[in-house]
């Protein structure tokens, strides 16, 4: 119990992180801090969460928080797309969202590109990311989407392919790519190619352990007449004026 107490930063959080996971499992997948939360009675959602994400305790807010605005934005002209798709999880609700939206996936299959400085933790116990880390396999992840018929996926290093889809509009785009350079890239690609209305979801913009895609964020908007919502999801919103 000591340790526990007076643990370091990063041991005291591991323990928290385990204790949700054994909380999780003890009681129906309902954390304690999700008490009382509407969107934890849509069972077919957290069904399917599960199902996609069987060992993620983390990101159900998250997941949730995209579909709500691939359907908030359903009536606004555009295709969809998602830098960064990892495991296929967050695609899959985006194209269950609108099946009928075109919906554009980007990423290596090769993990993450070579972080920079600017790319290390704010906090020195935090987690740094490596060339490599968050690799998924590109079969693993067309076997999750293999339901969908309006999804194409671009395999390649950010923005490398980008200029394949350089004459479309979108009205969401997702950004999960977790590093300054990729983040950077795609803002700079897909901001301007976003219908009035439409919505870029960023995933990692709150995240003290994305500190070079907060950066790449401040940095890109800081002439751009839009607000960065940041929610306490830890995404960050911005709706094109």
């Amino acid at each position: 119990m000591k340790w526990i107490i007076k643990g370091t930063p990063a041991q005291r959080r591991r323990v928290r992180q385990e204790f949700a996971r054994i909380s999780a499992s003890a009681f129906g997948d309902f954390p304690i801090s999700d008490d009382y939360k509407l969107w934890r009675e849509d069972k077919v959602f957290l069904a399917n969460f599960k199902r996609l994400s069987p060992q993620n305790f983390y990101s159900e807010d998250r997941k949730y928080t995209l579909r709500e605005f691939c359907k908030f934005t359903q009536f606004i002209p555009g295709a969809m797309a998602e830098c960064g798709c990892y495991q296929g999880a967050s695609a899959w609700f985006m194209a269950a969202s609108s099946p009928e939206t075109p919906l554009y996936l980007f990423d290596s299959f090769a993990g993450l590109s070579q972080p920079q400085e600017i790319d290390r933790p704010l906090k020195n116990d935090h987690f740094e990311w490596s060339q490599g880390n968050l690799y998924a396999a590109e079969d693993r992840v067309r076997e999750v989407l293999q339901e969908f018929s309006n999804i194409i996926i671009y395999k390649g290093w950010i923005p490398s392919r980008f200029e394949e889809v350089r004459n479309k509009k979108f009205r969401l785009v997702h950004i999960d790519v977790d590093l300054y350079q990729p983040t950077l890239d795609s803002l700079a690609f897909f901001y301007p190619r976003l219908n009035p209305g439409g919505v870029l979801v960023l995933d990692d913009y709150g995240s003290t352990v994305c500190h070079g895609a907060y950066s790449a964020v401040q940095e890109f908007m800081s002439n751009k007449p839009e607000y960065v919502i940041s929610l306490t999801t830890g995404q960050g919103i911005i709706i094109k004026k």
